[in-house]
């Protein structure tokens, strides 16, 4: 049974089979809808069901109130239409927004690189091969099929916009993690792998204001990915980028930062170390790196942010910022949320 699905203030209606998510369906119909995990965790496709009912058993509390449930809030990625449905958008959608993404894809590709990072993350190249390449926006993110499970993971991509016949992967290593475990033990170059994307809004928006970049372990990813493609188009943008992680051997990707700084003249790199010790040899910045935020930045007013890691770090940031005056509309976030115990 499929249903239809209408986006107020817009008018525009797509079909939506029971079985399938109303944010799954959007895509499919090549309509950009705002999206974070897609599991239901961070609220970022927040929006009110107008007429209609929804099931969304699989939303987390944490993410949608019982007081939103009961006002009448869904989250789209984890929303099953029972019957037709009518979708009130946000204010500040634009309906050029609703289009505006690259295509979403199905790809065959081959696993051409390993490499270990830290003790725990692992930067992985996946060579495209059919189709041979991927149009994407700096920041987004793909998910891979992890070879010999049936099942998939999201990670973001760390190689820049442009670079699009590959996807680099920095992937942190989890205990009993379904990707970590084929990493650790089964992982051979030149395996098959089953690969579809690009997802996710947490991309760089055009302009000249002063960027701030947050974002600790594996969320250097889509940082990279950003100034990467900031590099290629040689900006002179003010940029700051703070980067936490707990000790000196969980620091990496030092030598590709001090490459694009040759690039990026106007680029500060702020490590922090949150439990650095008197005999480690760090003279940097110590604490965590919300801490540090706080003590270096001055007057925010007409910057903007760009956040990446662990949901605690980004909220902790965003009090942060706010505070020092930036607005929240130009704090863009993407908030690395678990799929699981077996994530």
């Amino acid at each position: 049974m499929r249903h239809s699905v209408t986006l107020q203030p817009f008018g525009l209606s797509f079909d939506c089979a029971a079985d399938e998510t109303i944010l799954a369906a959007a895509q499919r119909c090549g309509i950009t809808l705002r999206y974070g995990c897609k599991h239901g965790k961070c609220g970022s496709c927040k929006a009110r069901i107008a007429e209609g009912m929804v099931d969304q058993e699989g939303a987390s509390e944490a993410a949608l109130t019982g007081y939103e449930r009961d006002a009448g809030l869904a989250l789209l990625c984890s929303a099953y239409p029972v019957e037709d449905v009518v979708i009130e958008l946000a204010d500040g959608y634009r309906e050029e927004e609703l289009s505006s993404g690259p295509p979403i894809a199905e790809y065959s590709a081959r696993l051409s690189g390993l490499r270990n990072l830290t003790q725990d993350i692992v930067l992985v190249r996946l060579d495209l091969q059919q189709p041979p390449a991927m149009a994407f926006n700096s920041g987004q993110y793909v998910e891979i099929e992890v070879p010999g499970t049936g099942s998939w993971r999201a990670f973001s991509m760390a190689n820049p916009a442009g670079d699009d016949r590959h996807a680099d992967l920095m992937i942190k290593l989890l205990p009993g993690g379904v990707a970590s475990e084929y990493l650790r033990s089964r992982a051979r170059i030149g395996d098959t792998v089953a690969l579809r994307g690009p997802y996710g809004q947490f991309c760089l928006s055009l302009g000249t204001a002063p960027i701030v970049m947050v974002a600790g372990g594996s969320g250097m990813a889509p940082i990279a990915s950003m100034l990467g493609w900031l590099a290629r188009q040689g900006s002179r943008r003010p940029i700051t980028f703070y980067y936490g992680a707990r000790s000196v051997r969980d620091l990496f990707w030092g030598d590709e930062l001090l490459a694009l700084q040759q690039q990026l003249p106007a680029l500060r790199y702020l490590p922090a170390l949150s439990e650095s010790g008197a005999d480690d040899g760090w003279t940097g910045e110590r604490g965590l790196v919300t801490e540090v935020l706080e003590r270096d930045c001055g007057n925010l007013r007409g910057a903007e942010a760009y956040l990446c890691g662990p949901p605690p770090m980004i909220d902790a940031a965003i009090v942060v910022l706010r505070a020092k005056g930036m607005f929240s509309s130009r704090i863009r976030f993407d908030k690395f949320v678990s799929t699981g115990p077996n994530g």
